[in-house]
């Protein structure tokens, strides 16, 4: 006779049940890895893009991080603002920094080739390093970028480099930089606006009073100047006020006729 097995019941935990069944695998329920992996963090790409523009010594530093994320592309841009030092290029967070550091460093405040010098161009304040013998055309051009001012003779004759300081049109090859320092200077680029032309700039767009160009900023900064001063000014006093440029094309009385068309509008 065969012994009749006894059918006994018993209360399983939830976790026994579920380590009956196969489903738990190193203390890890198989199925709640799919859950897991679900909700695990997604890599995601993050590109980082600095564009630096430089104004001595202060660089202005465009920083745009890129992130891919899983539904899409997220962009942030941020401006962080530092300040170089002209000698060693080391960065600092403030203008004051800068200056302590330059005066410790590299001897600032007792040497005059070795003092950290405001120009202001176009509205904008720059600080820098200016050697005595350095000249504004030079300082302009060659240090701070604004290369719409042209080199001539460099001696005065020519009038490619006139600028204005102070709404006065001068020569700034035959003037140092230094001696300029804290006044007001306007180059060709501060004429317009970015969008539109001054009146002159276009009045010699429109009398085609433009060849090679190479002369034309100083004929247009000393037009500027002359009209500010005098918007009635008669075809002498043109002439007499644009007398101290040469124009290698020979393009003069164009020029002339332009600045007439503006002068009572300006």
């Amino acid at each position: 006779m065969s012994e009749e097995k006894k059918k006994t019941s018993r209360t399983l935990s939830r976790r026994e049940f579920i380590r009956d069944a196969g489903i738990v695998v190193g203390g890890t329920a198989v199925g709640s890895s799919f859950i897991l992996a679900a909700c695990k963090p997604k890599e995601v790409e993050v590109t980082k893009t600095v564009t630096s523009t430089t104004t001595a010594p202060g660089t202005t530093s465009t920083v745009t991080h890129t992130t891919t994320l899983p539904g899409g592309t997220e962009t942030k841009t941020e401006t962080v603002t530092k300040f170089v030092c002209p000698v060693c290029g080391e960065e600092f967070d403030s203008l004051a920094a800068l200056q302590a550091h330059f005066n410790s460093v590299h001897g600032g405040g007792g040497d005059a080739q070795h003092v950290l010098r405001k120009l202001i161009v176009n509205g904008d304040d720059y600080w820098l390093k200016i050697d005595d013998n350095w000249t504004l055309s030079y300082v302009l051009r060659e240090k701070l970028g604004f290369v719409g001012l042209k080199n001539g003779c460099d001696r005065g004759e020519c009038g490619t480099c006139a600028v204005l300081l102070n709404g006065k049109a001068v020569f700034s090859c035959m003037m140092l930089a230094i001696d300029v320092e804290g006044q007001e200077i306007t180059t060709i680029e501060g004429l317009s606006s970015g969008i539109d032309f001054s009146p002159v700039q276009q009045a010699f767009i429109d009398h085609n009073a433009v060849q090679c160009g190479f002369c034309v900023p100083g004929y247009i900064m000393c037009a500027t100047a002359l009209l500010k001063e005098n918007p009635q000014a008669t075809l002498q006093d043109i002439k007499e006020g644009l007398s101290g440029h040469i124009c290698p094309c020979g393009n003069v009385k164009r020029m002339v006729e332009a600045v007439e068309m503006v002068k009572g509008g300006f």
